[in-house]
């Protein structure tokens, strides 16, 4: 799908072609997060594994990942079905990382479009 600047998304469309390009009333919002697990209590493989179960259980989907030598996962949350994810989707994943012994979220952004961006280039 192309991506459209906010000037494009703007245009003058059809209800079909806005609901085609996610533009307008069919705009879907996601987020980035950011967390810290405890390298002595989780793997990696074990912190990621925990946080998809969460994440799928909730309906939403998460791309992203962490390094090896690294106790910091990041990635972008969406909805998995079609729709938007909410601020109160937002405070229920921080509060959740919060909750987590050995888990701590530490950055959390503002809702974007998840389908045009603000990308960086």
């Amino acid at each position: 799908m192309k991506i459209l600047n906010t000037e494009q998304q703007a245009k003058p469309r059809t209800r079909r072609l806005r609901k085609k390009l996610r533009v307008g009333e069919f705009q879907e919002l996601g987020f980035t997060i950011s967390f810290r697990f405890d390298s002595l209590r989780h793997t990696l493989d074990q912190a990621l594994d925990h946080w998809i179960e969460f994440v799928e259980f909730q309906g939403w989907g998460f791309g992203g990942g962490g390094g090896e030598d690294s106790d910091i996962l990041s990635g972008y949350l969406v909805s998995f079905e079609r729709g938007t994810l909410g601020e109160v989707d937002r405070e229920r994943a921080r509060q959740w990382l919060d909750n987590q012994p050995g888990f701590a979220c530490i950055q959390c952004t503002e809702l974007s479009d998840a389908w045009h961006g603000p990308w960086e280039e």
